[in-house]
């Protein structure tokens, strides 16, 4: 989904330790695109190892690399594939990049700042008067800087849940938040939401008076020579397809319309146009002679605002990793994942035309590897190792389910000539039934996208998977009452003393 937070991560433990519940209870070639000045810091064979090693592993198609250090462009790579056509990808080649989107969403707002068109203490209504979430009080206490900072009490769930509702312009998608009740007082807690940035891309367009696209292309792609940018998956050109793994086969897979979420997480982009991004965001907002923001607004984006966990804590559309003196954020939609990082003068970004849920931290693992070239050590790559074992895994499962589904129905049809009510017999198709077809479909039909995420959002996110998962769950629900007919039916005939046949 966009932003990968500890409760994706989360969500992703859950769901392994869910389906080996059900379980028991049942190459890639590089294209190297030279550009800028290169440096004897950079060790190029290494780096590229690495990458291919990397995707590889995971099973990815295509990706983009960029490095810089300071004002210069040190290392921009492409690697694979960018669709079904086999189109190699290069420096150039544009990406979805998810939610970090999000920083260009705060740079816009902080240019609307420094202009003194908006001011962060100020409410939302102030600028958006017909703005409101079920709390009427809440909704007028949300000030813009709740909004960067993730504070407003709008809940990660509810931004997940706009996923799949974002094909409406920006303005409609946000007037149907009058139904969404925050999840704690405005101001008190990070809670990441992808609502936060929708409503700045509404904010932005309400101050600028044009589209949050047009603003985006004409005060940061154009003056940062971001020729490979658009504004939208809709209006890009030669953009890599994304990939998902289908039961551990990577197949592409089509992008659902996200014209509402753009400012959340649906900007397109290069790897060499987002060098030119990571330069001006080093620069304290200058690239060459143009400043894009002031360096105060630069700053203040990059300084930590929120805890988020541990020693993390949320900027303004941008992370703040305290331990490894980091400022980023990385993004993963349906079928693309990016991340970008800024570690002293080095600036790296990675896109890729993949995701993989089960996966995220695997991803996160490129970049972390990047990074420990740079500083001269050795990049680790032993969490990718997993990829196989685990779709092999998942596979099992959906293979005994479906044994399972097959033999129950088979049951079913032999049932009168082979089942004798015993009590024994009685007390183990009841408990079968309790167990295996309810307890467990009921779960995973209704407790899982409450506690996860709803199942809009697991058919787009974890496609064939999450499907056999909502299918086959109902196909337990439906057995099972039948298997409770026919116990109740031969139950009967036995204390009627008509006895069926053995």
């Amino acid at each position: 989904m966009k932003s990968v937070s500890n409760k994706k991560r989360a969500a992703a433990s859950f769901l392994k330790t869910l389906l080996i519940t059900i379980a028991a209870a049942v190459i890639i070639s590089a294209i190297p695109v030279k550009a800028g000045a290169e440096s004897h810091e950079i060790d190029k064979e290494q780096i590229d190892a690495f990458m291919l090693e990397s995707m590889t592993k995971l099973q990815i198609p295509g990706a983009s690399l960029a490095i810089v250090k300071g004002e210069q462009v040190l290392f921009q790579n492409g690697y694979g594939i960018s669709g079904p056509d086999r189109k190699p990808v290069t420096a150039q080649t544009p990406f979805v990049i998810g939610s970090v989107s999000k920083s260009f969403t705060a740079l816009a707002v902080m240019q609307l700042a420094d202009a003194g068109k908006i001011d962060l203490e100020a409410p939302v209504r102030q600028y958006l008067p017909w703005f409101r979430v079920a709390d009427e009080a809440a909704s007028a206490q949300i000030r813009v800087k709740h909004l960067l900072h993730q504070t407003s009490g709008l809940s990660t769930y509810d931004g997940q849940v706009s996923l799949t509702q974002g094909g409406l312009p920006i303005e409609q998608h946000l007037r149907n938040l009058k139904q969404v009740k925050l999840t704690e007082p405005v101001g008190t807690a990070y809670q990441y939401s992808n609502l936060n940035y929708d409503i700045l891309g509404g904010m932005i367009e309400a101050v600028s008076g044009v589209s949050y696209g047009d603003y985006i292309k004409q005060n940061i792609y154009a003056p940062l020579g971001m020729t490979h940018s658009y504004a939208s998956p809709n209006s890009a050109q030669e953009l890599a397809t994304g990939y998902q793994p289908v039961f551990g086969l990577m197949l592409p897979t089509k992008m659902i319309n996200h014209e509402g979420t753009v400012p959340s997480g649906y900007l397109v982009s290069s790897a060499e146009d987002m060098s030119k991004y990571l330069i001006a965001q080093i620069n304290q907002g200058q690239f060459g002679n143009t400043a894009i923001v002031s360096a105060q607004s630069t700053a203040l984006m990059h300084t930590p605002a929120a805890l988020m966990w541990g020693n993390q804590y949320y900027g303004m559309g941008w992370s703040i990793d305290k331990d490894r003196n980091w400022v980023y954020h990385d993004g993963s939609t349906e079928n693309t994942y990016s991340k970008m990082i800024i570690d002293g003068d080095y600036g790296i970004i990675l896109l890729v035309n993949s995701m993989d849920f089960f996966h995220i931290d695997a991803y996160d693992q490129i970049t972390a590897g990047i990074d420990r070239i740079l500083h001269g050590e050795e990049p680790v790559t032993a969490g990718m190792d997993t990829y196989k074992k685990d779709f092999l895994l998942v596979a099992a499962i959906a293979l005994a389910v479906l044994l399972y589904l097959a033999g129950s129905i088979r049951g079913l049809f032999r049932w009168r000539a082979h089942f004798k009510p015993t009590k024994l017999r009685i007390a183990i198709q009841v408990l079968s039934v309790a167990f295996i077809h309810a307890l467990i479909p009921l779960a995973i039909l209704f407790v899982l996208p409450k506690v996860l995420v709803p199942w809009p959002v697991i058919f787009v996110f974890l496609v064939g998977l999450g499907h056999f998962m909502y299918y086959a769950s109902i196909a337990l629900l439906t057995i099972g009452a039948l298997k409770l007919l026919l116990l109740a039916y031969s139950i009967r005939k036995q204390k009627n003393g008509r006895n069926p046949a053995v």
